[in-house]
């Protein structure tokens, strides 16, 4: 096991897009924020706890008591969201009995102030202008820092690989991701030919991605793994 708790876990998610500064701009990232977050509730219902909704200002949180599909939803956020920018504070841990399914803005808890830690440390690196290619980070309570080192590690790594992509490279290795379909299949879609796919994915570490994508999947599926 990976984790260990003495009570059941939840995972709390405090996400924060980074606004436009132009309203019009900003207008057009809510509707679209909140679209993106209706579906992603629909179609993860039964690994969600508390509905994903806009909180304050540019935020917004939900409460997962599943983790096997925790990757799927922060990086279905991410492609559904860009060209806009979305950063994510991650927090594994008990959070209080008495929160809304419907309302996010009830959680609380040692599990949901990690996950507010987890943001404030990617803005306060933000703030001071240190060079972190990180969007995701997480905290988990109780004595398991080694274990969130790791993790965190890997989400620095997917940051930087993603960093690299052009958008054609990352709407194709979204696509591979998402429906998890071979070269083949994809390269029709997309009316290109199967090498110009594997070229695609060669060039944009797709191999790599999905190995550290793969290994977050198998770390966070023990979260409501009832085995």
């Amino acid at each position: 096991m990976f984790f260990f708790f003495f009570s059941k876990p939840y995972i709390s998610i405090v996400g924060e897009i980074f606004p436009s500064k132009e309203m019009e701009e900003r207008k057009k990232q809510q509707k679209k924020l909140y679209s993106i977050l209706e579906k992603i509730n629909q179609e993860h219902e039964e690994d969600i706890s508390a509905k994903f909704m806009p909180t304050i200002e540019n935020e917004f949180q939900g409460l997962a008591s599943k983790g096997c599909n925790l990757m799927r939803v922060l990086l279905e956020i991410k492609n559904e969201l860009y060209p806009y920018k979305v950063r994510f504070g991650i927090g594994i841990g008990e959070v209080e009995p008495d929160f809304q399914s419907e309302n996010a803005i009830t959680i609380s808890g040692l599990g949901y102030e990690k996950a507010r830690e987890s943001l404030k440390i990617l803005q306060n690196r933000d703030a001071k202008k240190q060079k972190t290619f990180t969007d995701i980070h997480l905290e988990v309570v109780g004595e398991q820092n080694e274990r969130v080192h790791l993790m965190n590690t890997i989400f620095s790594l997917l940051t930087t690989i993603e960093s690299s992509w052009s958008n054609r490279q990352r709407e194709i290795i979204y696509h591979m991701l998402k429906y998890q379909d071979t070269q083949s299949t994809v390269a029709k879609r997309f009316g290109v030919t199967q090498s110009t796919i594997q070229k695609t994915l060669t060039a944009g570490k797709y191999y790599a991605y999905e190995e550290a994508v793969s290994t977050l999947e198998r770390i966070f599926s023990e979260i409501g793994d009832e085995q």
